[in-house]
């Protein structure tokens, strides 16, 4: 009777394993309200607010790792790299920085981060000469950039945060210096945004409450959509599968708003260059087709 027993609890335990293991990693969520991108009308507005940037610059901080089925729900355990970055939007007297990434000695806190010193000064370099600096999101890896600026002060009044970003919960406060968050001016916006000629934002909340799409368009006709951690992977996107529930629980993220945004990127135009910030083969690809130049270059 006792070997019976234990044969049962056995039984038992190993369908609570696979029952939880398919309900915290193997299930993506289902799309709630829809979520619309209008590129017609981001077209509209980011033309009409001047003469359109020339370039974008890429600089690639550092790279991390996740088991795959945190980033895909359903994937297997090996590790998927990922990767750290800042963007650059380049006109010929003015420049703009999209997430700033973060320290090396902030990154510590990533598995298996790699960074490079040299490219993090880079990035610091670029937001001191920089007319502004925005953000997809307020989290640590996006934000964390300015939150070790050497000299905060020369960036405060540069800085566009939005209120959802600045206020929300998702912020690490503690990684800024006392007094530092107080010198920022939020602002808030409805519908589209022009935060300079041909660069428009649009909220996106979800993976964060400041979460916002970054739409860029280029004078050469060249356009980009910045989506920030909404897809962490192009699988995300292409499979249409989105973060697993454990992912979302550690994250507090809306997973229904974020598949809605999964399925509305994609119906975006294969003429809009969407730019993933984590997904190292997306990164080299778009390199690869000379979409923009790899590292920060000079000032303009």
């Amino acid at each position: 009777m006792r070997g019976k027993r234990w044969l049962w609890v056995a039984l038992i335990v190993g369908v609570g394993i696979l029952v939880s293991k398919h309900w915290l990693l193997d299930t993506a969520a289902a799309p709630g309200e829809p979520y619309v991108i209008d590129i017609d009308a981001l077209h509209r507005t980011a033309t009409a607010a001047g003469p359109l940037p020339q370039s974008i610059e890429v600089e690639k901080v550092g790279d991390f790792a996740f088991p795959e089925t945190m980033v895909v729900a359903g994937s297997g355990f090996g590790m998927h790299r990922m990767v750290l970055l800042a963007h650059r939007v380049l006109w010929p007297d003015r420049s703009l920085v999209i997430d700033t990434a973060m320290s090396p000695e902030a990154a510590k806190s990533l598995p298996g981060a790699k960074m490079d010193a040299a490219a993090f000064e880079r990035v610091q370099s670029a937001m001191r000469a920089a007319n502004a600096i925005v953000f997809t999101h307020e989290h640590p890896d996006h934000v964390g950039g300015l939150a070790s600026a050497h000299d905060f002060a020369s960036m405060a009044g540069k800085v566009q945060i939005t209120a959802g970003q600045l206020n929300g919960p998702k912020l690490d406060r503690s990684a800024f210096a006392p007094g530092t968050l107080e010198s920022l001016r939020p602002f808030d916006y409805q519908g589209l945004y022009a935060v300079a000629p041909g660069v428009v934002l649009q909220k996106a909340p979800g993976h964060s409450a400041g979460s916002q799409l970054v739409y860029v368009e280029l004078a050469s006709g060249a356009r980009f959509l910045f989506v920030g951690d909404v897809a962490w992977s192009s699988d995300n996107i292409g499979r249409q599968v989105g973060r697993p529930r454990l992912t979302g629980l550690l994250l507090d993220e809306d997973r229904p708003a974020v598949a809605a945004q999964l399925r509305a990127l994609a119906l975006v135009p294969s003429n809009v260059h969407v730019v993933l910030a984590h997904d190292p083969l997306a990164l080299e690809r778009d390199i690869e087709a000379g979409l923009y130049r790899r590292g920060f270059g000079g000032q303009p």
